[in-house]
């Protein structure tokens, strides 16, 4: 409940800190992940983006002809989102509530589709709010969460920034690559980051593997992973072989070493 309690007066400014960063490395990495989702959709579906944010996925989603709904347990996300659509007129196919990702107020199935975009991480029972993404939805959900086998995923558990080169950040390279090491042999599910600089946060960067391990175990399955963004810490000039780095993300074996995975997730029982 202190979890919650938090977020719900949290504001992320995800569009200040991220998709107006001065930094443009970090600039693309959250690009290249709103990309990944928007390549989904198609005009007339009904969608809900779990954990929206500022709502800019949302704006997306619906300028592509889609009727949207954001949800997310920070009321001032949802002013932010609602503000922004009142000055800019985004869409009029899309809404915002107030809401927790762990008890959604939606009928089974009652979506065509689900995104949720570096949200799980956040919560306090990760499982519990998977299993609700997959409830509303009628046959697919994308889900992106944040993966450790990167560069720039060591450097930010290693208490680094990936867009930013300094004597803190170098140390954060191996400091982030060892403590990797030690959730493999611990057996852990992955690091945790932290958030907003309070370590007791749940903020996880995974194994790949494991949220495929999830959804075998609640009987569906993954149709399709990616890596959202192959990124390389520290140097902007390194910026157009990261561009075409990313050609291969899609590609088995690559796609396990994104600064974040995407991952569809199909609703047909394998069991």
């Amino acid at each position: 409940m202190e979890i919650k309690e938090f977020y719900t007066n949290y504001h992320d400014r995800i569009i200040d800190k991220r998709l107006k960063s001065e930094y443009k490395l970090r600039r693309y990495a959250h690009e290249m992940q709103y990309n990944d989702f928007v390549e989904y959709i198609k005009p007339g579906m009904k969608v809900l983006d779990a954990g929206c944010g500022e709502g800019v996925l949302s704006f997306m989603i619906a300028e592509k002809g889609a009727v949207v709904i954001g949800c997310d347990i920070s009321k001032l996300n949802i002013e932010k989102c609602k503000s922004l659509n009142n000055i800019f007129k985004f869409s009029s196919n899309v809404k915002f509530i107030v809401s927790d990702l762990e008890n959604l107020p939606f009928k089974d199935g009652e979506f065509d589709l689900v995104v949720s975009s570096h949200v799980l991480e956040h919560l306090p029972d990760f499982d519990k709010g998977l299993k609700e993404i997959m409830r509303v939805t009628k046959n697919k959900a994308v889900i992106a969460i944040p993966t450790i086998l990167n560069l720039c995923s060591f450097v930010q558990v290693g208490t680094g920034c990936f867009w930013l080169k300094g004597k803190r950040s170098l140390l954060a390279l191996p400091y982030g690559f060892l403590k990797t090491i030690f959730a493999l042999v611990s057996l852990n599910e992955g690091v945790n980051e932290g958030y907003a600089g309070q370590k007791d946060l749940n903020h996880i960067f995974r194994f790949p593997w494991i949220l495929p391990k999830k959804v075998k175990k609640l009987g569906y399955k993954i149709n399709k992973q990616k890596a959202s963004a192959l990124c390389l810490p520290y140097f902007e000039f390194l910026l157009p072989l990261i561009k075409i780095i990313d050609r291969f993300k899609n590609f088995k074996i690559v796609n396990n070493f994104g600064y974040g995975t995407t991952y569809e997730v199909k609703k047909t029982l394998t069991r």
